[in-house]
């Protein structure tokens, strides 16, 4: 079982079908307009197409079906009319024979003669639509020119990505983009569309998600779509079963083997900066870096996708993290990783213990707070966890006051460290702890 968030288009292939496809983060439904002759449908797929059908998925809504078949494309060549080259490279004559076993290639001659053929020698009247797999379908209603065929399929999902543009610690602008995944082997022309967020379960997983960087693949930006507007609505709309549906407004063209980008939504953020570290409390010397966080705030529903933080100053790449489905006006804080130029250094020095009632000890505890950056002024956050129940807590010295010290009111064995440090300087304090159980 797993979440997914979904897109719909309308396609025509060029049979002239007209297909919707509801597209989620990992798999797409796909919903066809057959014709039917008497009641009969057939369809071919190939292999890759057949074994990205969810099992059991599909289905003919409205119709009352008498009986379904799959089976391998190759027995539409059975007893076919075929024709097999020469071996003799020189020899351009072809012999007309029959193809009696299309998997194991024997073959019947003109003269009532059986043989094995290879494959590269085979030549066909028709496209010979091997390798794959044929839908044979019969409806009860013989009479049912029009129907429409739906099923899942692995082959087409779209993922939301979005684009963080830092101008300050508090200041961001944010840039949301939907990238389209087509796997399959054919193209679709879309008529219109509409993204939809949303979870969706399912008893069978997706197969592998294949890679960006394969070669067959290609990935392009609609950028000539935005000269008029945007392609995709700019905010959602909200429903009761937990999803959120934008309208797609253009046309397009999705290749095969591609991605198709579009930017989908337009949103305000709250931004915080923040650098923060954790660590225990032993004696000794106990030191470490501060790790980058950024608290995100939208102003409108986000649904997940990987977030990349970009300096707005000079588009350095900042880092990337992994933004989970965030409602409106809701907190999210990304890590991007430790700041090698923030440092902590804890030195502490028991001074005394004592065995009743219960074990306790005091110690002297030294924190230096230490920024190399050349520029930047930094605000750090350091929880220090004492490891006892109950511990009490006296501030000795402050280098000044752009750094303090106390303990949680909630977990009393938590100490939090706060300090604002310039370019090039140090904060630190002194502190007395006594801890007992």
């Amino acid at each position: 079982m797993f979440s997914s968030i979904g897109f719909v288009f309308v396609v025509t292939i060029s049979s002239c079908f007209t297909l919707q496809l509801n597209i989620y983060t990992s798999i797409g439904q796909v919903r066809q307009e057959i014709t039917l002759k008497d009641g009969f449908y057939q369809a071919y797929f190939t292999s890759h197409e057949y074994n990205d059908i969810v099992p059991g998925t599909i289905d003919f809504p409205g119709q009352r079906m008498i009986e379904q078949d799959f089976y391998g494309s190759n027995e539409l060549l059975r007893n076919a009319e075929i024709f097999i080259r020469s071996n003799d490279c020189s020899n351009n004559a072809r012999t007309k024979a029959k193809l009696v076993d299309p998997y194991s290639f024997l073959v019947e001659n003109d003269v009532s003669r059986y043989t094995y053929v290879a494959r590269d020698r085979l030549e066909f009247t028709r496209d010979p639509t091997m390798d794959g797999m044929v839908l044979s379908v019969r409806l009860e209603d013989s009479t049912v020119k029009k129907a429409n065929m739906t099923y899942l399929t692995r082959g087409l999902w779209w993922t939301p990505r979005y684009e963080v543009l830092v101008v300050n610690d508090q200041t961001a602008t944010l840039r949301a983009l939907a990238d389209i995944n087509n796997e399959h082997e054919r193209s679709y022309e879309i008529l219109n569309s509409q993204l939809i967020t949303g979870g969706v379960p399912l008893v069978s997983g997706p197969s592998r998600a294949p890679s960006i960087a394969d070669a067959q693949r290609f990935e392009y930006m609609a950028s000539p779509m935005l000269e008029n507007g945007a392609a995709i609505s700019a905010k959602p709309e909200a429903t009761n079963f937990g999803s959120y549906t934008y309208n797609v407004t253009r046309q397009y063209h999705l290749w095969p083997k591609s991605i198709k980008t579009f930017p989908f939504l337009s949103t305000n953020i709250s931004l915080n900066y923040t650098l923060e570290a954790s660590t225990y409390l032993s004696t000794g010397t106990n030191s470490g870096l501060f790790q980058r966080n950024f608290m995100i705030q939208p102003a409108d529903f986000l649904p997940a996708g990987t977030v990349t933080f970009y300096l707005a100053s000079t588009s350095i790449t900042l880092g990337q993290g992994r933004l989970p489905d965030t409602p409106p006006k809701s907190e999210q804080k990304i890590s991007l990783g430790n700041d090698p130029d923030v440092k902590y250094n804890i030195i502490s020095v028991i001074t005394a213990t004592r065995q009743t009632p219960t074990y306790a000890q005091d110690l002297n505890v030294n924190i230096t707070l230490t920024n190399r950056k050349d520029k930047q002024t930094v605000n750090v956050v350091l929880m220090i966890n004492s490891g006892y129940r109950n511990t009490t807590l006296t501030v000795r010295n402050r280098s000044s006051s752009s750094i303090t010290i106390i303990q949680d009111p909630i977990n009393r064995s938590i100490m939090i460290v706060r300090a604002t440090i310039k370019p090039n300087q140090e904060e630190t304090c002194m502190c007395v702890v006594k801890q007992s159980n």
